[in-house]
């Protein structure tokens, strides 16, 4: 069957392609607000499957991980540190976490954040030591002010392994802190914090933050939803911009307001900070062994250490 005329014409509402190009802010914006809740459901989902992490009694795993932590952070050597993080992997898959996204989630930030603070020390004239590479030199000395360089700029070995130790801790360290929250409900974790008398205003922020966050970005859906329904492509980048600036400030007023009432009525209902659950933690033995598995680890990595010397 033939179209129409009426639609075989280009509609006067139709945006041209250079328009098209123009609205693609506001449609990145949405698709990343969507990955946002997406991921943040699929962690959800993570913390309620029937894995090894999930079982265990959050306080034990919570005090077992921040042993691991401390032992991480004084490791000096990089073959005992990627042992550590193979163990993770593997306490991962008992845990039914993916792999990929495990590591995704971690190493795809953490060398470039780590690696900008520790790229200086790379050079031999903020780190001295033996040359590993040279990379110029210079006619004659370098005198920055009272600074004095020398000609040859060169990575030396020292300051090479520093910096690949340092982001195997940051790297290492911060995928054991996401284990831990993939594994565990948030609420669950907030009251294993309060176990080990966390301050209550720290527990009453996070759990506000972890709450209404998602409250907020809802609220932000429907604004930038609204406003692609009534663009059509016809707005110019810069009408955009001011419309994400006026949307910040809408935002933040609404999120004072909000926080405002949802202070008030839970006072009204009696909130006193303290976090309660359904479900009661319970001990059991296979607990207590893992955390003494855990922190037998600690000691025999931290140990070995130190018989490596260096």
């Amino acid at each position: 069957m033939d179209l129409p005329l009426w639609l075989q014409k280009n509609s006067s509402l139709t945006p041209s392609p250079s328009k098209l190009k123009q609205s693609g802010f506001i449609q990145k914006t949405l698709q990343g607000i969507i990955d946002f809740v997406r991921e943040s459901v699929f962690s959800e989902e993570i913390a309620l499957r029937t894995g090894f992490l999930q079982a265990m009694d959050p306080r034990l795993k919570l005090f077992a991980i921040f042993s691991l932590l401390v032992t991480v952070n004084l490791l000096r050597h990089l073959p005992l540190l990627w042992g550590v993080y193979l163990g993770i992997v593997i306490l991962a898959t008992l845990s039914k976490v993916p792999t990929l996204f495990l590591i995704k989630r971690v190493w795809l930030v953490i060398p470039l954040f780590t690696g900008i603070m520790v790229f200086p020390s790379l050079f031999n004239w903020v780190r001295p030591g033996d040359p590993l590479w040279f990379i110029w030199t210079f006619p004659t000395p370098l005198h920055l002010g009272p600074l004095h360089f020398p000609r040859e700029l060169i990575i030396t070995r020292q300051g090479f392994w520093g910096a690949l130790l340092l982001i195997s801790r940051v790297g290492i360290s911060v995928t054991l802190a996401v284990l831990l929250t993939l594994t565990t409900r948030w609420n669950y974790l907030l009251r294993a914090l309060r176990t080990f008398f966390v301050p209550k205003i720290f527990i009453v922020t996070l759990e506000m933050t972890y709450r209404y966050i998602f409250v907020l970005i809802t609220l932000l859906e429907d604004m930038f939803l609204a406003r692609k329904a009534r663009d059509s492509g016809h707005s110019s980048g810069a009408e955009q911009r001011r419309f994400v600036g006026s949307s910040i400030a809408n935002l933040f007023g609404k999120s004072l307001q909000m926080s405002e009432d949802v202070y008030t009525s839970m006072i009204a209902r009696g909130y006193t900070g303290e976090i309660y659950t359904l479900q009661r933690f319970q001990l059991r033995s296979i607990d207590v062994f893992s955390l003494g598995v855990s922190l037998m680890a600690s000691l025999t990595l931290y140990a070995a250490d130190k018989v490596l010397g260096g």
